[in-house]
């Protein structure tokens, strides 16, 4: 009898044993699909942040793009009013100098700087215009770079600041590039539109240069004022 009830009490706590294993096994198995589970959820709220910030780039480059189509068509815009103002005031200098006695030296001289100085204006304008074309980016052609660079600082000149010297450092010697002509221009007009800005008060000088490294051409804007 006691042999028999040793042998259940045996058996209940080898049950009980088995029931604790079974109950761990369990347990760890729930843990490892809710951890499973969280990696899910993880991976998932990653993807979507990624998809968020993607969204938000896009959005960003949308609005640049706006932007810039806008400035592009006041500029035309603008370009084309003073365009309007510009001719009367052409044609009537030259109308004025013909008719001005030719002994009147200084009243001649006063009415040619009038109309020079507006063929001038009439000359950056049609630059601008040229700068602020909507155009789409398969729009290529031969371009020269030294040639680029020259027009370039030919419409910031009358921007160009009393204490601020700019010079051209141009290596390319007649070599052309195939590329987007006015997307290339308004890069550079912004970089030198950007250090006229920058250097202030105090002035300083600013060098674009061209070089040939290799089969690329570089463009360099360098200025040594505060930096950014």
């Amino acid at each position: 009898k006691d042999f028999s009830k040793k042998t259940g009490v045996n058996k209940i706590y080898l049950l009980i044993a088995a029931a604790g294993v079974l109950l761990i096994i369990l347990l760890f198995l729930k843990s490892r699909r809710e951890k499973q589970q969280v990696d899910i959820e993880l991976q998932t709220l990653r993807e979507k942040n990624l998809q968020m910030e993607e969204l938000t780039k896009k959005t960003r480059e949308l609005a640049h793009h706006q932007r810039l189509e806008t400035i592009g068509t006041m500029t035309s815009s603008i370009a084309h009013e003073f365009n309007n103002l510009l001719t009367p005031i052409m044609g009537y200098s030259l109308m004025t100098l013909e008719k001005l006695p030719q002994d009147d030296d200084q009243i001649y001289d006063d009415v040619l700087e009038i109309y020079n100085a507006s063929v001038k204006a009439k000359d950056i304008i049609a630059r601008l215009s040229e700068l602020s074309r909507k155009n789409t980016e398969s729009v290529f052609k031969r371009i020269v770079p030294d040639d680029l660079v020259n027009k370039v600082l030919h419409v910031t000149a009358p921007a160009l600041p009393k204490n601020v010297d700019i010079f051209r450092d141009l290596h390319c010697d007649g070599r052309s590039i195939e590329g987007n002509e006015t997307q290339l221009s308004q890069l550079l007009l912004n970089l030198v539109m950007n250090a006229f800005q920058a250097m202030g008060e105090e002035g300083g000088e600013i060098t674009v240069s061209t070089a040939v490294e290799g089969e690329d051409v570089v463009f360099t804007v360098r200025d040594n004022g505060p930096g950014i």
